[in-house]
């Protein structure tokens, strides 16, 4: 998807919003971190391609992609995406904040003062982010650092936290009583006009906010940070899931463009809290949320028809075809894979013993190639169906092409003489398969003896 549905001409992903995009380009540089990539070229491609506003029209948009251009920089630090990231960040500074009304916080929109969950947590972790860059972006020591508690401690007298340690949608101008905080009371301001609006408990508005207190509590040893932090990702695992502990936005099944992406969100920033913890249990039990997840979406939530996946990602739900499955959805997917590759060697197993070696077609360690059988036109399921009936089948990887063409090729230790009907067979040097070799569209498969 990463490759298939990029625009170079203008630095987006195609069939995406444009807020999206920043968060695909952060995905991407999550990617990157792990295997070194060509599509490392595509970071380059996009700063030339967009500017500061590319987001959209609100301060979240913008903020997302200051995100995204940080991300970037931790694995390619050229100073252009760096400064880029921080002049996004001082127009949201001068022109966001607001103290009239609820008494301070971002603002979502600059023609729209309503005081939203998202846009607030996503300044929180832009503020943390850039916080050690301040000397080499010519700011106090603890410039970006001021900014982060000051943000923190109005979000947290907000009541924007409810009593079930989830985070609502925002804050409205009502008199109305609504659930409490998990402070104990509506909100610290004083002030009836700006409550808690018992929206929609999205998944993301659990998830950024994971981040921005790992990294404020690492900076300031605060240990309560990462209390409230492990309280609120345990809250969503309990509440916001199928019976089955997988990940269920609110909406589903009926998400619209934005939500559709909510998910990937969560689970990139609960990948981000991991490293912070010290709790034994918590960090296993978040791995082992995200690995099951993960395995959850891999083998059972890819559409066979166009590679893309499903928005729902439990595998009690209807078949993936009939469900969204679009590129957001399809990006949500692949932040999932990315997060749960970044806290443990993901090995995925189909039903039928085949373990998820990577990315890119099977190869030794010095990239070379098994002969193998190979076809094109034969969906996943199909490819290793007939790789489970030659017993001489060391791998297999199949292709899902950006022209929607699939391809199969089964890596054998038998001869020509064996080739199924229908199938070519081409030599290789390669006596077994020991890694993948990266390429973007392809997936290897490794059978467990």
């Amino acid at each position: 998807m990463i490759t298939c549905q990029y625009d170079s001409t203008s630095g987006l992903w195609k069939n995406e919003l444009r807020w999206q995009s920043g968060n695909t380009l952060e995905t991407l540089a999550n990617f990157v971190s792990l295997m070194d990539s060509p599509l490392r070229s595509v970071f380059h491609q996009t700063y030339m391609n967009t500017d500061m506003f590319v987001g959209g029209d609100c301060f979240d948009d913008y903020q997302w992609w200051l995100l995204g251009w940080l991300q970037v920089y931790s694995v390619e630090p050229n100073l252009d995406y760096l400064y880029r990231a921080a002049d996004i960040y001082d127009f949201v500074t001068v022109n966001a904040w607001n103290d009239t009304i609820c008494r301070g916080g971002i603002q979502w929109c600059p023609k729209n003062a309503y005081k939203n969950a998202i846009t607030n947590e996503l300044f929180l972790v832009s503020s943390m982010r850039l916080h050690p860059y301040a000397s080499l972006l010519a700011r106090p020591p603890t410039y970006f650092l001021d900014w982060a508690l000051k943000e923190w401690q109005w979000f947290e007298a907000s009541g924007l936290i409810n009593g079930y340690n989830l985070i609502n949608d925002g804050l409205s101008s009502t008199t109305e009583t609504i659930s409490t905080s998990h402070k104990g009371n509506v909100n610290h301001f004083q002030d009836a006009s700006c409550v808690n609006n018992n929206g929609t408990t999205w998944t993301y508005n659990q998830g950024v906010i994971l981040t921005g207190l790992a990294l404020l509590y690492n900076s300031t040893g605060n240990a309560t940070l990462l209390d409230i932090a492990q309280k609120i990702a345990d809250a969503t695992i309990q509440r916001l899931t199928y019976s089955d502990l997988i990940l269920k936005e609110p909406c589903e099944p009926n998400c619209d463009t934005d939500q559709q992406l909510f998910k990937g969100i969560f689970v990139r920033h609960l990948a981000y809290l991991i490293p912070y913890l010290t709790d034994a249990a918590h960090i296993q039990q978040y791995k082992s949320f995200l690995e099951q997840n993960a395995e959850s979406v891999w083998t059972s939530r890819q559409c066979e028809r166009d590679g893309l996946y499903s928005l729902i990602w439990s595998n009690q739900s209807s078949a993936s075809c009939n469900t969204s499955h679009n590129s957001s959805t399809t990006s949500a997917a692949w932040d999932l894979f990315v997060s749960s590759a970044k806290t443990k060697s993901l090995s995925i197993k189909s039903p039928s013993n085949w373990t998820y070696l990577g990315l890119g077609n099977c190869a030794d360690d010095k990239n070379a190639s098994m002969p193998n059988f190979n076809k094109m036109n034969v969906t996943k399921i199909e490819c290793r169906t007939t790789a489970e009936q030659d017993t001489g089948a060391v791998a297999y990887d199949h292709q899902f092409g950006c022209n929607g063409i699939q391809y199969c090729r089964i890596r054998t230790s038998y001869g020509p003489h064996q080739t199924p009907q229908g199938w070519s067979y081409e030599n290789g040097t390669a006596k077994t398969v020991t890694r993948s070799n990266k390429f973007p569209v392809t997936s290897c498969f490794l059978r467990v003896v």
